[in-house]
């Protein structure tokens, strides 16, 4: 009778003196039997300098040893509980804050606003000192919590229906300690707060907490207490939380549908341990790079690993069947199998599993089945197209963090291309590696000096019946995709003979004087030299040096706007002769060339 009378009369308010910084409710209480207490709609919360938390239980039942009271002891066990809810984050003015929770996924905590709107610390200033008593001594062994409804700590989330196990050790301002606890989890969701991560997640946590003195170890130093295990499976929703670890690349994110995944998360003393890891089979992929989306299925496994001595992150996505597309265009251009994408992170933590340092992509194989796409890239000006072929794309790429510049290699081998220049037709086979030397992802700047080009077997219109080659190499170059002015590049290559590039140029028709000039610079070996600018509205070849014996061709080349202009000196020897290109007008420079060429004006 005393004990209903006392869980009725007010036991709340003598527990609630100070509800800024703890507070119990419920709804209803009763004892049947001394040291056997029930309760239904049971709340309560609490805030430290350092965390605010709350726990909710729709049912619950204790024993409690009554006799241990009078030396301020709370011993108490089985307890039994359902309907269990649990939420815990970091204040925000919390001291020594070494984590950075994203705002909008940490927890509501009822009645507590973050920062509080009333500091305890402020409220509840401390007494003067005095003689204190022995601190209470909390103890409940055997907790079984039935309909574990929410664990909600920090940004991580889960939702559904588990049971608990365990117990813990408690004395007020002196030690903590959590004896070995399980979760088994029947069925719910994982979620990086509203977002979802996991569905359908089976499978259990185990874990305990070494005996750690509050006062002197708060908030996530706590953590380094703690050791357990965690494994389950389900089915991911998407890889929107893999993108929000990956948004500080700002050139790489990742999303996905739903699929299969297995999670097997070790902890000792705080430390996420090597052989923890996350195995995924998602469906329809999409990876954004830069200007570029590949979409597709495959595999995601991130794992912790020692990398001499030093634990480390690793994340792998696999894509086995993927397209390439270009943003702004309606269908894909690149088909392939394999390609892999990998991030090492440091040593994962709780707060901060995955931080990423450096990225690679590795593009094994790929084919290009309409190499007519890019003429996308070439300037109209040029007066070159592509016209048909298909071609095979290998590459490879990283970068590393804090200023995410990178290098790599992309390869294209194209055999029996179709093409088209000043409309004369031509085919051949193309080789083309271009080197990443140096790239800067965040000001989209690309130095690609040390890239080749290869053309083989090329046969032209009115080139003759014997192939042509050339192989150049760019000794500087730089790419600049979206400025006005977005290649600058020096280039030097080899020729088969100097006469299709001449053919080019000459008036149509082969005349008496072309078939002469063509004659003498048939000299097989050719050297050549360049520079060329590429920008949104023109192309400007500049210092064309092309020398074989006694052989040399000089020229300089604009193409603006459909405005075709240019100026060529041919000799053999001490034999000169000069061409002059204005639009589709060409006019040959018998009388001194040579001081024509040297006096001729800049193109402006």
């Amino acid at each position: 009778a005393v004990g209903n009378w006392m869980l009725r009369s007010g036991v709340d308010r003598w527990l609630n003196r100070r509800p800024e910084r703890f507070l119990i409710r419920y709804d209803d209480a009763w004892t049947v039997w001394p040291g056997v207490v029930h309760v239904r709609g049971f709340q309560i919360r609490g805030q430290t300098p350092s965390v605010q938390w709350w726990g909710s239980v729709d049912r619950g039942i204790l024993w409690v040893r009554l006799w241990d009271l009078q030396d301020r002891e709370f011993i108490a066990g089985p307890v039994q509980g359902e309907g269990v809810s649990f939420r815990l984050r970091r204040r925000a003015d919390a001291p020594r804050k070494r984590t950075v929770t994203r705002r909008g996924l940490e927890p509501p905590i009822p009645g507590f606003s973050n920062p509080p709107a009333r500091r305890p610390e402020e409220l509840y200033p401390r007494s003067p000192p005095r003689r204190r008593r022995d601190p209470w001594h909390i103890r409940l062994a055997d907790i079984t919590f039935e309909d574990v409804r929410e664990i909600w700590i920090e940004e991580y989330r889960f939702a559904g229906k588990a049971r608990a196990a365990g117990g813990f050790d408690l004395t007020l301002r002196k030690s903590f300690q959590l004896d070995p606890t399980r979760l088994d989890v029947a069925s719910g969701d994982l979620l990086l707060g509203d977002r979802p991560m996991l569905a359908g997640a089976k499978g259990k946590i185990q874990g305990r907490i070494e005996p750690f003195s509050p006062a002197e170890h708060r908030g996530w130093d706590v953590l380094r207490f703690v050791s357990g295990r965690t494994g389950f499976g389900g089915r991911v929703r998407s890889l929107e939380f893999l993108d929000l670890h990956f948004k500080k690349t700002q050139w790489l994110d990742m999303r996905s549908g739903g699929g299969p995944v297995d999670v097997d998360l070790r902890m000792g003393r705080g430390r996420i341990l090597p052989g923890s890891r996350l195995e995924g089979r998602p469906e329809a992929v999409k990876v954004a790079f830069l200007d570029y989306n590949a979409e597709g299925s495959g595999t995601i496994l991130w794992q912790v690993i020692e990398d001499k001595g030093d634990p480390e992150g690793r994340l792998a996505l696999e894509l086995a069947d993927f397209h390439l597309q270009r943003e702004g265009y309606g269908r894909p251009h690149v088909r392939g199998r394999g390609l892999r994408i990998e991030a090492v992170s440091p040593e994962p933590r709780v707060g901060r599993l995955f931080d990423p340092l450096r990225v690679a992509i590795e593009l094994p194989r790929a084919e290009v089945p309409r190499l007519a796409f890019y003429n996308a890239y070439l300037p109209r000006q040029a007066g070159f197209e592509l016209t048909s072929g298909s071609g095979v794309m290998t590459g490879r790429f990283q970068a590393a963090s804090p200023d995410w510049k990178g290098s790599g290699d992309l390869r294209l081998a194209a055999p029996g291309i179709g093409a088209r220049f000043e409309g004369k037709p031509l085919r051949g086979n193309l080789q083309l590696h271009t080197r990443l030397r140096q790239v800067d992802l965040k000001e989209r700047r690309f130095d690609i000096s040390g890239s080749q080009i290869e053309l083989t077997d090329v046969r032209m219109q009115g080139g003759g019946a014997e192939a042509w080659w050339a192989r150049a190499h760019l000794d500087q170059a730089l790419l600049l995709p979206g400025r006005p002015i977005f290649l600058r590049a020096k280039v030097e290559s080899t020729l088969s003979d100097v006469r299709p590039v001449f053919i080019f140029f000459a008036p149509e028709g082969r005349n008496r004087l072309v078939r002469w000039v063509e004659g003498l610079l048939d000299v097989q070996g050719v050297g050549a030299t360049a520079s060329f600018t590429l920008g949104d509205s023109y192309v400007d070849v500049a210092n064309l040096a092309i020398a074989g014996g006694e052989a040399h061709l000089q020229g300089r080349l604009r193409f603006d706007d459909g405005d075709k202009r240019g100026v060529l000196l041919a000799s053999y020897g001490r034999f000169d002769v000069g061409l002059e290109l204005q639009g589709t007008e060409r006019d040959w420079k018998i009388l001194r060339p040579r001081k024509w060429f040297a006096e001729y004006p800049p193109f402006e």
